[in-house]
């Protein structure tokens, strides 16, 4: 109960809006108001949500679970649990492998190709057996047997090794098209539901955890699936089945990842019916092709962060010739407006010595006027006296 407290009052908050939202991350993160988990082949998450968003960088895994169902072909999956970056909320994603129909051609690994124009990389999930209950009609011979492993101990095992032997001779000569899926949402959500449902049906095969500092990136991580569905795109019973994929992608975390601490030695996930399932070996393979796919992203991401610097260069020089130009613009607009003013100054100073002048002009006038007044005062009063 006391697990459970904790969960039931994040849920409860969430009812109330109370909650902090998760990240609007593609590819990890389902908002609160979505009800399904969302799915998507691996190709296509990893192309559209993941490669390129640097947001992945920094959301870290911290626990890959393996899970093998109880019943039917015991179809096996992958479970991580991948922290925001704040820390607060925790992705559950599910990795797996199906089979399609048969297939003609199949693209090789490009570990250098950038994004591509996609219609619906991320689909609703389908509440179909395949995804919450056993894997699909098509998986149902994947865990065919290698029969030399069998042991011979009673007429039921040598029962059980004809039939699987009559099985893997009749179904090994197909190869299909590999169906490779994740499936994720935001843990402890309605969405997630589902998934977590799925994980509770099944039986934890084994589990590693990733202390701080250890785990990889969901960056990292989807760049592993893809390698690794990629490294062999075709579904065959008797060597790349999905517990090919679910085997590849877990021992392959290990040394690309150091220091993962795995809670058992000895599981019980290559098994079938207590047969050990034959599969073919490919970690050192695609620990290789993982090392030169991230190889490749570092380059590519220093080349555009250069490209970017030059054309911030670019940009930058451009402001600066612009500014200079604007400044040479602006000096010779104040000079020009020192000219003006100058002008204007000359101008006004000629107006005041203009009307300085007339002034003075007006002044002699009116005294000359005076004068000639006083003098012929002075003529009319001799004549006065004379007479």
């Amino acid at each position: 109960m006391s697990k459970k407290l904790p969960r039931f009052l994040q849920r409860l908050l969430r009812m109330l809006g109370m909650a902090p939202k998760p990240p609007k991350f593609d590819g990890l993160f389902t908002v609160y108001g979505q009800r399904t988990f969302l799915t998507s082949s691996i190709e296509l998450w990893y192309r559209k949500c993941i490669r390129d968003n640097p947001f992945t960088l920094d959301c870290l895994v911290i626990k890959t679970s393996w899970y093998k169902k109880q019943n039917g072909v015991e179809h096996k999956f992958l479970q991580f649990d991948i922290l925001s970056p704040d820390r607060v909320h925790t992705s559950i994603v599910i990795a797996e492998r199906d089979a399609t129909q048969p297939t003609d051609t199949i693209a090789p690994l490009d570990t250098t190709a950038g994004a591509v124009t996609l219609p619906d990389a991320i689909m609703p999930s389908f509440s179909s057996q395949d995804v919450m209950g056993d894997s699909i009609v098509s998986s149902a011979n994947e865990s065919s047997l290698h029969v030399n492993e069998v042991t011979k101990t009673n007429g039921r095992t040598n029962e059980k090794a004809r039939h699987l032997a009559h099985v893997s001779s009749t179904s090994s000569s197909f190869q299909r098209g590999a169906h490779d899926l994740v499936s994720y949402a935001t843990l402890d959500s309605s969405a997630s539901a589902g998934l977590e449902r799925k994980c509770k049906k099944a039986a934890q095969i084994c589990m590693l955890t990733f202390p701080e500092g250890v785990g990889p990136s969901a960056n990292k991580l989807a760049t592993l699936l893809y390698v690794t569905s990629k490294h062999e795109p075709t579904y065959t019973i008797t060597n790349t089945q999905c517990y090919w994929f679910v085997n590849t992608v877990f021992e392959a975390l290990k040394p690309l990842f150091l220091g993962a601490q795995q809670d058992t030695a000895n599981h019980r996930g290559g098994m079938w019916n207590r047969v050990r399932i034959h599969t073919k070996e490919s970690t050192d393979e695609v620990c290789g092709k993982y090392r030169a796919a991230r190889t490749a992203l570092a380059e590519e991401a220093e080349q555009k962060h250069r490209a970017e610097q030059q054309q911030e260069e670019e940009r930058q020089w451009e402001r600066e010739q612009h500014q200079a130009a604007e400044e040479v613009t602006k000096r010779e607009r104040e000079k020009c407006q020192a000219a003006e003013e100058q002008c204007q100054a000359v101008e006004e100073q000629a107006r005041e010595m203009e009307e300085e002048r007339e002034r003075e002009c007006q002044a002699a006038e009116e005294e000359i006027a005076q004068l000639r007044w006083e003098l012929e005062a002075s003529r009319v009063g001799a004549t006065a006296q004379q007479v």
